[in-house]
Formats: structure tokens, C-alpha cells, sequence
């Protein structure tokens, strides 16, 4: 049974353990209850422009989320983490407050409808 989400993947993140549904369920668990972060201090770290302390948020929720199969807000991560540590042009220190408050909203918004997923699977196992 292929169970995606649009942000979660089950059967990915189940690849990556073998299929071992009491594991994915306890990093599943991990997910919700180890990786939170308020949306209201990364806002805040942008508008300090501590990027750097933001970028450490960032980074910790893209890792997490690879591991349990939501690819595509650990890809929203990624661009937002490169942004953030200089690895694209523009980073964060050349644009304006405004688009970096509109990315700390998207990838805020992309995470919240994450959890939402994340919480509906593991109620399956």
C-alpha cells in the first residue's frame, strides 16, 4: 500500500528501515515531539539577521525530515538553509526584510502542513 502524502512519503521513509513500522512510528514521534522550533523566534532570527542560529533550525528540521520521507519540505529546507549560510547568490544578507519574512512564512506554513501529515500517519501505526 503506497501511502503519500504531499508532504509526507510513508513507504520512503519505510524504505530507509527496511520497512520496521515500530521504528518509522518512534521517528515519527521523534519528529513531532523533538523537532520543534517556534515560528515566531525564526521570524525573529531573520529579522536579527542571526542567520546563522536560524540556519542550525533550518538544518535540524531538513535532517529529520529526509529521515522519515517528507522530501519535499526537507527541499524547502535545503534552499532556505543555502540562502540563510551564503551558498546561493542572493543570501540572505543581500535581500530584503520583506522576502525574508516571506520566506520564514512559507517554509513556517510548508512545516505546519508537514506536522499535520506526520500526525495523521502515526495514528496508523
Amino acid at each position: 500500500m503506497h501511502i503519500m502524502a504531499e508532504y509526507l512519503d510513508q513507504n520512503e521513509g519505510l524504505s530507509f528501515l527496511d520497512g520496521d513500522k515500530d521504528l518509522y512510528k518512534m521517528l515519527l514521534d521523534a519528529y513531532v515531539d523533538e523537532n520543534k522550533f517556534d515560528p515566531t523566534e525564526l521570524k525573529a532570527l531573520f529579522q536579527k539577521k542571526s542567520f546563522e542560529a536560524a540556519a542550525k533550525i533550518v538544518h535540524r528540521t531538513k535532517g529529520a525530515s529526509y529521515q522519515i520521507g517528507a522530501k519535499k519540505i526537507g527541499d524547502i529546507a535545503q534552499t532556505l538553509e543555502d540562502i540563510l549560510r551564503s551558498k546561493v547568490q542572493p543570501d540572505a544578507s543581500q535581500r530584503s526584510p520583506q522576502e525574508m519574512a516571506a520566506l520564514a512564512d512559507d517554509f513556517c506554513a510548508a512545516y505546519q502542513k508537514c506536522l499535520q501529515e506526520v500526525n495523521e500517519a502515526r495514528k496508523r501505526y
